[in-house]
């Protein structure tokens, strides 16, 4: 039998890692040789400029103007916030799983918890890159079919974590039944008539109903 544990080989965790550096390859690609697409376009006077009305003119030049200051805004802040972001979101998901993989073998639930909450951050921060990248396209006068090759992997990476997450499900069973079985054993030895016994009993019940009460609040947070 495997001694790799299920949710360590490679169709999980590494393809994780794997196709997460390919997803931060094209973003990093898209933002930093690409520019997303975007080029701002130079102004230039238009045909028989002069034989318009001065009105006309004037009018132009206000919305020419107009136009050069949100191109100016576009450059020097929101393109600069914008891969602040992206950058922000493909290093928090790459850290996630890589933290989450970190513990390949949980001994307790506090550690199974730990894992699974990095795998959430994970996600979270890729549906943060896909916002960040959708605000991009919405804000900038760009042709939007880059996002059509970039969106089927960022989904791709959110089932990939998903996959890895719950293929942690038998592992996480087997922690849950193996701190039954000790305390079982603990209330088996607190049998005895004292005061002791029945305070050691009493923590004992306080403790399986706290433990079935946090399983239950994280089905209801789980992603579906």
């Amino acid at each position: 039998m495997s001694q790799v544990h299920k949710a360590d080989r490679n169709e999980s965790s590494f393809m994780v890692m794997d196709h997460a550096v390919t997803l931060k390859n094209m973003v990093r690609e898209l933002s930093i040789l690409r520019n997303f697409g975007y080029k701002a376009r130079e102004s230039k006077i238009p045909r028989n400029f002069y034989e318009w009305s001065e009105a006309s003119r004037e009018r132009w030049k206000e919305q020419e103007e107009a136009r050069l200051k949100k191109l100016e805004w576009l450059d020097k802040h929101f393109l600069v916030e914008a891969r602040k972001s992206i950058e922000d979101d493909i290093r928090r998901m790459l850290h996630g799983i890589s933290a989450a993989n970190s513990i390949k073998w949980p001994s307790s639930m506090t550690e199974a918890d730990e894992r699974r909450i990095h795998q959430d951050r994970a996600i979270a921060a890729c549906e943060d890159l896909r916002i960040d990248l959708q605000d991009i396209m919405d804000t900038l006068p760009i042709n939007k079919n880059w996002m059509t090759h970039i969106e089927p992997e960022i989904a791709a990476q959110i089932s990939l974590i998903r996959a890895w997450r719950k293929s942690d499900n038998d592992m996480r069973r087997a922690i849950r039944e193996a701190d039954m079985k000790r305390w079982a054993k603990f209330l088996k030895d607190c049998e005895g008539d004292d005061a002791q016994s029945a305070l050691l009993r009493g923590a004992y019940h306080v403790i399986l109903e706290n433990m079935e009460r946090c399983e239950l609040d994280r089905k209801d947070r789980a992603t579906p």
